[in-house]
């Protein structure tokens, strides 16, 4: 289905977006060329959301532009189905623990709207399973994880069973013949340990989940990112514990059942936790600096080696951003 069958069959009744001739040909020079798109927040006191794309084959980035309207005081999300639109969703501002979405079809992002029933005290993940799929931490006070889904209207919010998160967790497709949806998040307060789980909707029918288990080695004291690679398998990259604000890295192999030893990547380091993606046949990754550091990183995975990281121009945070190729 084409991204404005797609639009026309997923979001009637939405307003079209007013924007000035001038907004569009940004918005719109900053797709050109591109499928992978970054978004984030802006720097202490700027809660508005940023966005830019990656192009010229994955070497460059476009020039950072707010999204109109909206605004966040912690995470963003980001997916779409190859052909578009793409999708985002976030957390509202300090005090509006709401979670909200949006999309751009190529020419502007439309008006914010809540998501309904969804809250968050951190923010969401999303993927595009069946549709979009988003899970998110509760609200301030509520460590579960919920997760709800979105195919022409949003599904009511559910409990993950037994998934529980001071931190939002993260959604990846493992290309594996059924598509399989997994997840992997920090526990609780106190619980550094790195868990992960699977969806069995694609290949059971059913809502049912597999039941949370840890990832030996792993631990953080934020965020985890997800993505699936074409051959089948999942990377993973997250912040250390308290005190270690390297990044680390597992993989989990087609048809494996156990995640690889996790290991730091040189030269790359967080006080949040970074972002995965898969473009082309390259996993990209983008993260905020450490402590004091609000510029946003990026490294590149070929192979079995990280690029050196690279500052992306302009953007910076004082959060962690979020990346998504359509159709990954």
């Amino acid at each position: 289905m084409g991204g404005m069958a797609v639009v026309a069959a997923g979001l009637t009744g939405l307003a079209t977006p007013v924007a000035s001739a001038a907004e569009r040909g940004r918005s719109r020079e900053a797709a050109v060329g591109s499928s992978t798109f970054m978004a984030w927040k802006g720097i202490a006191g700027d809660q508005r959301i940023w966005w830019n794309g990656l192009q010229s084959g994955g070497g460059s980035w476009t020039g950072p532009q707010p999204v109109a309207g909206a605004s966040t005081s912690a995470g963003v999300a980001l997916a779409g189905q190859s052909g578009g639109p793409l999708f985002m969703t976030w957390k509202g501002v300090e005090g509006d623990e709401r979670v909200w979405w949006n999309w751009f079809d190529g020419g502007a992002w439309s008006g914010p709207q809540p998501v309904p029933g969804a809250s968050s005290s951190v923010g969401p993940a999303l993927a595009p399973y069946a549709g979009l799929f988003m899970a998110w931490k509760g609200a301030t006070g509520d460590q579960r994880i919920w997760w709800n889904s979105y195919f022409g209207g949003w599904t009511a919010p559910q409990v993950v069973p037994d998934a529980n998160t001071s931190f939002s967790p993260a959604l990846a497709i493992r290309k594996n013949g059924y598509n399989d949806l997994f997840m992997a998040w920090k526990g609780v307060d106190g619980d550094q340990r790195i868990w992960w789980n699977t969806y069995l909707g694609g290949s059971s029918g059913t809502n049912a989940w597999t039941g949370p288990q840890t990832i030996d080695g792993a631990s953080t004291s934020a965020g985890v990112a997800l993505a699936g690679t074409p051959d089948g398998s999942l990377q993973m990259t997250w912040k250390g514990v308290v005190g270690d604000q390297r990044i680390w890295w597992s993989q989990l192999y087609p048809r494996a059942s156990t995640w690889s030893a996790p290991q730091p990547i040189p030269g790359a380091n967080t006080s949040v936790g970074p972002a995965l993606t898969v473009y082309g046949d390259s996993t990209y990754m983008t993260w905020k600096g450490v402590d004091g550091d609000e510029r946003i990183w990026w490294s590149r995975l070929s192979g079995s080696t990280w690029t050196a990281p690279d500052v992306v121009p302009g953007a910076n945070t004082s959060f962690r951003p979020a990346l998504a190729t359509l159709g990954v």
